[in-house]
């Protein structure tokens, strides 16, 4: 792990249960991570159920983004896993902050987890192609100005039309 920033998970109960190791250099493998599941609440032991949660891709996103903010570790978002089993039954509000690149797979989580009755707003990251590009002021204006979309769907379409993605 020479040369790597090193971003520890913790558990609820305050285990270490994950870790991210990302190069800060030329290496030739950008990421190494531990051969363990990442079917986890990264840092779950931070997170505030109570409180908007934001949700990004990786752990680079999550600085820029602030408290409660909790990486994937990837695009996707199952309905099967810890996070979004923990959305659900604790009925958070989720601020949704993906990449450019998969405008695609944030529509769908976005009609999932408007499906289970999540409260959910799509934070705007274009023109940049991530959320760890901007600042954190930038960050936190876009935040404000987050499109709430409604379980009615209405304002989920709405979403849909101002962006060129087939479902």
């Amino acid at each position: 792990f020479e040369n790597r920033i090193i971003i520890p998970s913790f558990s609820s109960e305050g285990e270490l249960n994950y870790f991210v190791a990302r190069r800060y250099n030329n290496n030739w493998k950008k990421y190494m991570n531990p051969p363990v599941t990442r079917d986890i609440v990264f840092n779950e032991l931070m997170v505030d159920w109570d409180s908007d949660i934001v949700v990004v891709e990786g752990v680079f996103d999550a600085v820029v983004a602030g408290a409660n903010t909790i990486p994937l570790l990837g695009s996707q978002l199952r309905e099967d896993s810890k996070l979004f089993q923990g959305i659900v039954t604790n009925n958070s509000k989720v601020f949704l902050a993906l990449d450019t690149d998969v405008e695609k797979k944030s529509a769908k989580m976005i009609k999932k987890l408007l499906t289970y009755g999540a409260k959910v707003a799509k934070i705007e990251v274009g023109p940049y192609s991530d959320v760890g590009e901007m600042s954190k002021d930038e960050f936190a204006q876009r935040k404000l100005a987050a499109l709430p979309l409604s379980t009615s769907f209405g304002d989920y379409f709405s979403y849909l039309r101002g962006h060129t993605i087939k479902i």
